[in-house]
Order: C-alpha cells, then structure tokens, then sequence
C-alpha cells in the first residue's frame, strides 16, 4: 500500500483541532501555530498500553510516544518529498514540526513499524478530535506497497473502536489510489467527501471491532 496522507486540514487558531467541514481546505500550512499545545481529551477510555505484535516482512509493531521523535525524524529524512507532502499536505520542510504533537498521548495513539534493525519505516496515528477521530498514516518510500499501512491501519482502527468510537475519518488526496483501496479493504461502510483536490474518508466502524476484531479484508 501507498503512504497514506491523513492530517487535519481545518485548524482554529488557538482552538481544537476539528474535522473538515464541506468548503475549502486549506491544509497544514495555513497558520503560523497549526499545533496547539493544549491537550485534546477524548471521553472515551483508551488503552494505556498498546501490546507489541509481529507486522508484515519482519517488521514489529508497537506503541509510540516523544522518546521516539528523534527515529521519527530520522524517517521524515529518508522520505521523498512527493511522500512527505502527501501526508502532511504542505512545504516538506514543515513536518518535523508536527511530530510533538502527533506522538503526544494527550492527543490519541501512535503505532510505529519497526525494522529489524530498530529503525522506524512507518507510522500511524489514532487522534481525538472532540466527538470525532482521525487516523493518519506515514510509511516511508522503501517499505510501501508491501503491506506495512494495512498492517497499521486495522490496528488503528481496533484501538480507535476499543476506545468507544463509533466511526473516523482520513484526510488524503483525492489521486492516491493506495489509501481509497485501503480503506475499502477493511470492508467497512465508507462515505467520501471531496474538496479541492482533498478527499476525506469516512468509516463507520463495526460491532465486531469492539472485541479486537474487523471484517476481513476485501478479497482476501
């Protein structure tokens, strides 16, 4: 699978940040503080640990949180910029800026793939936004379309269920074919509202996650 390109691309200066409404998209890059410091907290109860399972091709699966900033950005460096700008729909240079926030605990969940050689190649996020939950995605270029973003997005979307969700939402952009594939492979019902080039994905998630479960892929 292709990296996905998940990021909120509405945020309120100095508020929360929130799920994009039907108009423009303006995308990470549309204010000076697109971050804001103050915990995001979601009413559910998510867990306090997420336990370390084997991925695809040798890989590990596992939580994440601010001590792994520094691989983070070490895979930030070994992306390619087209990669880069997918994700976080913005100038390249920008995106280290976002992962203080992103492996924060007070915002969601991170889940990295890790290599046999304790490098990180992938990343994916659960984040609460109010009553709504995104999920988000980044894997580097050498290790995409080789079944490392499925591996991490049916976690994502068991935690997000665990945590009492009843649906989330991606953002990406409307040509990348990988992600919309992706997301119709977890066989759960969709709805999909574009805006200028942006495309946000919305899944309604099953009973069945409850119990760390999802329908099983399309196909397969």
């Amino acid at each position: 699978m292709a990296e996905s390109s998940f990021h909120r691309t509405v945020r309120p200066a100095g508020g929360r940040l929130r799920r994009p409404s039907p108009g423009p998209v303006r995308g990470c890059q549309a204010v000076a503080n697109p971050l804001p410091a103050a915990p995001a907290v979601y009413p559910g109860s998510a867990p306090a640990e997420v336990p370390v399972s084997p991925g695809p091709e040798g890989l590990v699966l596992r939580q994440a949180g601010p001590g792994d900033a520094r691989a983070a950005r070490a895979m930030h460096e070994r992306c390619s910029p087209s990669t880069l700008n997918r994700r976080y729909h913005g100038p390249v240079g920008d995106a280290d800026r976002y992962l203080g926030h992103l492996l924060d605990p007070r915002h969601g969940r991170t889940l990295a793939a890790e290599s046999p050689g304790g490098e990180i190649v992938a990343l994916g996020h659960v984040l609460w936004d109010g009553d709504d939950t995104e999920i988000a995605l980044l894997v580097e270029d050498a290790w995409q379309r080789r079944g490392v973003g499925m591996a991490l997005l049916r976690r994502l979307l068991v935690l997000a269920r665990e945590a009492g969700c009843d649906s989330v939402y991606a953002v990406t952009q409307s040509g990348n074919t990988g992600m919309r594939a992706a997301m119709r492979s977890t066989g759960l019902p969709l709805e999909y509202d574009w805006s200028e080039g942006v495309l946000v994905i919305s899944a309604r998630l099953a009973p069945s996650a409850a119990a760390g479960a999802l329908p099983a892929p399309a196909g397969g």
